[in-house]
């Protein structure tokens, strides 16, 4: 089986892709992982899937032909955490182990009861939304 290697892929590229759950993947040179649109139980989001060159077990795709360069700003799929009830932004409280980390607001004025969520790439998704339409 034909693929381009991991080493030759472009960081911020669109590729044709064979893999688990995505056909079309945007290359992210951080993390050796493509994001895509995964379709689970009737809800579509972003997910990332990793080269086959990464290995095993979590190097699932092929890319088989570069597409276009992805007009979108930022190669993530999410943009960080924001508060469900308050709607103000979140962050992650530093700790001494992984263990003690922890969300918390990132202004001093905030609501009583934290509930953070994540604040989707949504220009990322209706980019990919509207390649797959097209393909």
């Amino acid at each position: 089986m034909s693929y381009i290697s991991l080493e030759d892929c472009k960081h911020g590229y669109t590729y044709k892709i064979s893999s688990r759950n995505l056909s079309i993947g945007v290359f992210n040179e951080n993390d050796n992982g493509f994001i895509g649109i995964r379709e689970k139980f009737g809800s579509e989001y972003l997910f990332t899937e990793y080269h086959w060159d990464t290995g095993a077990p979590f190097g699932t795709v092929h890319p088989k032909e570069e597409i276009e360069k992805c007009p979108c700003q930022e190669i993530k799929e999410s943009l960080g955490s924001y508060c469900g009830t308050c709607r103000k932004d979140v962050q992650w409280e530093e700790g001494t182990s992984w263990q003690d980390k922890r969300r918390i607001h990132k202004e001093k004025d905030n609501c009583e009861k934290l509930s953070p969520c994540v604040k989707w790439n949504q220009e990322m998704f209706d980019y990919l939304k509207e390649l797959e339409k097209k393909r």
